[in-house]
């Protein structure tokens, strides 16, 4: 049995995925394997931020409400119209409007004392009284990007966000790591698929795979299901052989630990897979298995229990998924335990519970009752995992405690009244 930390240096010795080229367009949810340089200067020439007038600050250092100072306008450019240099005067200008290179401020319409028209409305004078700030309503080139400029930084999972830099700075393409692929596979002769049929006495519902399912999916990860073995090592061998050709990581639930029909290592030796450790110092779900194949393929090995597959999907698979991603290691946050905890081991402990600000924006962290890995009830209480290294046995309240949410980069925190 190794550590954890042991154990995902083991994990983190992986490599990430090829890139593919995907249209930017069509890259949401995958994760940038390079950083993307913009080619171009946004905005890429000068133009107004404002509905009003470009000027001049000079004709206008003198403008005050007693000494209102008259320009006459010498044209108009709409957004999309190809800018026109001008020599004197103002000119009427609307928001986004290209800016003439001879002036260097814009007064937006509402602050001019006065503004004379024609009779079709055109404007012809205008009266100001003050005087106008360098740049003032002046959207310079390159001011949001500037060429050269990193517009996504290597491991970014692409977000909207992201779709918007992209094509505001003309990159059309993205090198991006592939979705992976997974399959998912349960064990156990009580297990029942909920196509299966009512539950005969002795079986249980599986809950594991449709979690797995869901949680791999919302991950952007692309999830097959392999379906229930009842504890046969053969047809497994012969199910997960299928499955390796098209699978980058493979997980299964149960027959990991030390009972009788525990067939998982055994049926991963036969299949000629290297297992990189077993059995791992945490609660719960210690009996975890790693194991690599030749052709690159991943096999987790999870505890049945539902916690436990939880806690192994959270703190060992996903680990694994950031690393073929190139994504960066998590980060935990912190909060202060507020009730003392006594623990029963010096294993590290992955614990149901529910973080709150305080009315000063402090963590407070809640244990929740019901750690037992079987129950599922309190999970749906959770909002995040308290992490709790190996130590002595009594926990302080007012101890600070890491915390993961239950999903990577997805917290929900609530507030304390």
């Amino acid at each position: 049995m190794i550590s954890y930390p042991e154990a995902l240096t083991v994990i983190k010795t992986v490599s990430p995925l090829t890139p593919i080229s995907l249209a930017a367009t069509q890259a949401v949810g995958y994760v940038a394997a390079s950083n993307v340089i913009s080619p171009s200067a946004v905005p890429g020439f000068v133009n107004s931020a404002m509905d009003g007038f470009a000027v001049r600050t000079k004709d206008l250092s003198d403008a005050t409400r007693q000494n209102p100072i008259m320009i006459p306008v010498v044209g108009s450019t709409m957004a999309g119209d190809t800018p026109i240099d001008a020599q004197d005067g103002c000119w009427e200008v609307m928001t986004g409007a290209a800016v003439a290179n001879c002036y260097d401020a814009v007064i937006k319409f509402e602050d001019a004392t006065e503004i004379v028209r024609d009779g079709d409305g055109t404007p012809k004078q205008v009266v100001f009284a003050r005087p106008a700030q360098a740049r003032e309503n002046i959207r310079n080139i390159g001011e949001d990007f500037a060429p050269g400029d990193i517009v996504v930084r290597a491991g970014t999972v692409i977000e909207p966000e992201q779709i918007m830099a992209l094509t505001a700075v003309g990159s059309s393409q993205i090198m991006v790591h592939r979705q992976i692929r997974t399959t998912v596979f349960s064990t156990g002769k009580e297990i029942i698929d909920a196509t299966d049929g009512p539950l005969k006495p002795g079986q249980i519902r599986n809950s594991n795979s449709p979690y797995l399912m869901a949680a791999l999916g919302s991950q952007g990860v692309q999830a097959n299901y392999g379906g229930v073995n009842s504890d046969e090592p053969k047809k497994f061998e012969a199910a997960l052989n299928d499955a390796l050709p098209t699978s980058d990581v493979v997980i299964s639930t149960g027959a990991v630990s030390a009972g009788r029909r525990d067939f998982i290592p055994a049926s991963l030796r036969n299949l000629g897979a290297q297992i990189m450790f077993h059995k791992v110092a945490i609660r719960p779900g210690k009996p975890v298995l790693y194991a690599r194949f030749a052709d690159g393929t991943h096999y987790f090995g999870l505890a049945g229990n539902p916690i436990s597959t939880a806690v192994g999907l959270r703190f060992f698979v996903i680990p694994l998924l950031r690393r073929l991603l190139g994504r960066d290691d998590e980060l935990p946050l912190s909060a202060r335990l507020l009730e003392p905890l006594t623990r029963k081991t010096n294993l590290r402990l992955f614990l149901k519970a529910r973080a709150f600000a305080d009315t000063k924006g402090n963590l407070q962290l809640k244990i929740l009752a019901g750690q037992e890995s079987f129950k599922i009830r309190p999970l749906l209480e959770a909002n995040c995992w308290a992490c709790l290294d190996e130590q002595a046995t009594e926990v302080a309240a007012g101890r600070m405690v890491k915390i993961f949410p239950l999903m990577p980069d997805r917290w929900s925190l609530d507030a304390v009244a």
